[in-house]
């Protein structure tokens, strides 16, 4: 790649100077670099590989040139937001978003975790509005995710919300037919409450709902929708009234007639 070019194909951006693709880079620019020195040199000097001393301390010169034109491309190429390095990134208004450290759930790589921390950027400077909280999850969902205020529910009359409700918002993520949880679905889900934290209002609180969708196919043989109807009651303690459950009426436990006490009967006509 040309010199202060910014390669496409880069993948590690820390600013850390190691690594397999940073000694790559290094190797490849020392070599063009030493190429240069030799041209450099008069004509009696006829080498044009390392191995006379010259040549060796050229190789060490192109070797700490080429260490510091990287290092000054990396440092060219952080004076803007959109390539900045996600190390400088983090450290400057990662801190400031992160409250006390905290770091996603969620596996990024470097490339990944510098497109996440600029779009979370922009997203923070929309205020604590819904479309916040939306734009939030569709950094981590792919998927319809919908944002309800609980007091626009309260004012439609919904039911089971009160007064006591109207400082909360839910997120609905809805899983399409057919669809299903994402595999990291327990780091996304502890990524997108911290990130919500840090963007709701301080007095609000919050639910995070997965909702499935499925298909209804209707019983009729047409698909119709049937709309009639049957119903069966049954009650069993009616038979309960209608049970002796002291053992044979009129008898005692040996089989005997019992006598029965009578009270209120009339006898003057016997006398």
């Amino acid at each position: 790649m040309p010199r202060f070019v910014r390669d496409p194909n880069r993948l590690n951006y820390t600013v850390s100077q190691t690594g397999r693709e940073y000694n790559q880079r290094l190797l490849q620019r020392a070599q063009a670099i030493f190429s240069a020195l030799l041209n450099l040199l008069p004509s009696n000097y006829i080498s044009a590989v390392q191995g006379p001393s010259y040549t060796q301390e050229l190789k060490a010169v192109a070797v700490e040139l080429a260490r510091l034109e990287l290092a000054l491309e990396d440092v060219d190429g952080d004076r803007s937001a959109p390539t900045t390095r996600s190390d400088f990134l983090y450290s400057i208004i990662g801190y400031m978003l992160f409250i006390n450290g905290r770091l996603p759930a969620v596996e990024f790589n470097d490339e990944e975790f510098r497109q996440f921390m600029l779009s979370l950027i922009a997203i923070y400077f929309q205020g604590s509005v819904p479309k916040s909280i939306k734009d939030l999850a569709g950094l981590l969902i792919t998927g319809d995710v919908r944002v309800t205020e609980n007091y626009l529910l309260i004012r439609n009359g919904t039911s089971g919300m009160d007064i006591s409700d109207q400082f909360g918002f839910g997120v609905d993520v809805v899983i399409p037919v057919g669809g299903g949880f994402p595999p990291n679905l327990f780091a996304v889900d502890s990524t997108l409450r911290m990130l919500i934290d840090i963007i709701r209002p301080a007095h609000t609180l919050f639910r995070i709902r997965y909702i499935f969708q499925d298909t209804y196919i209707p019983p009729g043989p047409g698909g119709e929708i049937i709309d009639a109807m049957r119903w069966r009651m049954a009650s069993y303690y009616y038979a309960d009234f209608r049970s002796y459950w002291v053992g044979i009426r009129d008898r005692d436990r040996l089989g005997r007639k019992l006598n029965q006490p009578i009270a209120g009967e009339d006898h003057t006509a016997d006398f």
